[in-house]
């Protein structure tokens, strides 16, 4: 939920206290297991959000007082937790990147295992890559090696025929900050002996992957602990602390069934899957299974795209699945538009189907550069949503998978008692119909709603859950058997 962006910023001499006890707050978030990693926290200064002076001052003014009342009434303990969190990372996690080539067996994913010995006793990540080409992925201060190797028969496990090679991270200073450039040729049967513990790494997942685990195809109801309140906060504010607790990852409301597709459902800043119960509880089940992606919502978008491309694709990986739908709330359908750029920079995620998007901030949010001029530490996420900032202006320099079709939903009830803008009292219409996101559009629709009240609406359900069956417009899309399309609805201007 946008709308809960900035609650308790830092500011004046508040700020200054924090910034002097924490002298590395401005350490950097990078990659943490499972694949779900963030870029920078660093304070690096936004262009593009300075207004004129006079408007600049006055702003300022009463943003400061706002923000320090706002800071004392509700304590300032959510930004000590955040720079906590931030300098924990930057102590413990490194980004490895680079690329990789498959000569023989092009037609196969490939695992990229990243190790604290040479054994394999201790396993820190994986990650599951449907091409080569650019990798990336998260390694410990202490993690000493990576090992790649196709999985020709996919069960997760290495076996001695299958190409495979080593690649030593104490020779590339790991140790010292991130290792790029990697180069990994997978052109057949390693000569060195392979690692001990690489059978049923899938298993592995949530239990005993490194320090930081992402859970991953669990079983889990919209009443557990993981999608409370309390939890999505800690999202937010402690994203590490969030994943360390096992609360990151996809989750299944019930076992996986080969026989109905998934539509995965992702939710807002400061959001939980809680907020989807009503339409979930809609999906026509003898087609569809719920999937749930729960994620710290205070860490880049970027980096949590690319993360769910290595989720999904391991989850493929393990059950086979042909076809997947998003529906994404809020924010949520920023992040899902980055996962689709990635999927097309990666040539990858070709099980990809509907993206229904509701009521989503395709345009920004004016108040996120505000933060940023005032607030010391700063939530990664705050960066991906000024409006002229470097995100949401290349958001859509990639163009949509193909086959993939966009439902643009938005609300326009008004019902916030402090602004007279157009808008459903959270995101401006301004920002939900955006001109590139209606241009890319297969469809458009309006509902009379609230920016949260439209996730109860008995028509937005209907409307979902026939947006399911096909792919409206040029997507190349194929409706599923028995399907019938939604009423085609005009494109807003």
């Amino acid at each position: 939920m946008v709308g809960d962006i900035p609650q308790q910023p830092l500011a004046g001499s508040v700020s200054r206290a924090i910034a002097e006890e924490n002298p590395r707050v401005a350490s950097s978030l990078t990659e943490v297991s499972g694949s779900l990693f963030a870029d920078s926290l660093t304070r690096a200064p936004v262009s593009g959000h300075d207004g004129p002076a006079a408007r600049r001052l006055f702003r300022s003014s009463v943003l400061i007082a706002a923000l320090i009342g706002v800071c004392f009434l509700a304590g300032c303990g959510n930004l000590i937790r955040l720079a906590a969190d931030i300098k924990e990372t930057g102590n413990k996690i490194r980004l490895v990147s680079g690329s990789m080539a498959t000569p023989v067996r092009a037609d196969r994913e490939v695992i990229v295992v990243v190790l604290g010995d040479d054994q394999g006793k201790e396993i820190h990540n994986y990650r599951v890559f449907e091409r080569d080409g650019a990798f990336r992925i998260a390694a410990l201060r202490d993690s000493q090696f990576l090992f790649a190797f196709q999985d020709i028969n996919r069960d997760f496990s290495y076996q001695a025929n299958e190409p495979a090679t080593w690649f030593d991270l104490k020779e590339a200073g790991i140790q010292s900050g991130d290792v790029s450039e990697v180069r990994l040729v997978l052109s057949g049967p390693t000569d060195r002996p392979a690692p001990l513990r690489m059978t049923n790494l899938f298993d592995l997942r949530g239990s005993s992957l490194g320090q930081i685990d992402v859970q991953l195809g669990k079983t889990a109801s919209l009443d557990d602990a993981r999608f409370s309140e309390q939890s999505a906060d800690m999202g937010m504010w402690e994203p590490i602390g969030f994943m360390k607790a096992g609360h990151a990852g996809i989750f299944f409301l019930e076992p996986y069934d080969t026989a109905r597709t998934p539509v995965l459902f992702v939710h807002g800043i400061n959001g939980s899957p809680r907020d989807f119960s009503d339409l979930i509880a809609s999906i026509d089940r003898r087609r569809y299974q719920s999937w749930l992606f729960n994620y710290p919502s205070g860490l880049d978008l970027r980096a949590l795209g690319d993360g769910l491309v290595g989720l999904l694709a391991e989850l493929r990986h393990q059950h086979g699945f042909r076809k997947l739908h998003i529906v994404a709330h809020s924010m949520g359908g920023l992040l899902i538009r980055e996962y689709l750029a990635e999927c097309a920079r990666s040539r990858s995620c070709d099980y990809m189907g509907n993206f229904v998007s509701v009521s989503t901030p395709f345009g920004g949010v004016a108040s996120a550069g505000w933060w940023l001029d005032y607030a010391r530490v700063v939530m990664p996420v705050w960066r991906n949503l000024v409006p002229d900032g470097p995100f949401l202006r290349d958001l859509f320099d990639q163009s949509l998978p193909v086959g993939v079709s966009h439902h643009l939903l938005f609300s326009y009830r008004n019902v916030a008692t402090l602004s007279r803008s157009s808008g459903d009292g959270v995101i401006p219409l301004e920002s939900q119909l955006r001109p590139e996101v209606q241009r890319e559009a297969s469809l458009v629709r309006g509902f009379n709603e609230d920016h949260m009240s439209i996730l109860r609406n008995k028509d937005l359900h209907r409307y979902v859950n026939e947006a399911f069956s096909s792919a409206p417009g040029n997507s190349g899309a194929s409706p599923e058997a028995g399907s019938r399309p939604p009423s085609p609805l005009p494109r807003v201007q």
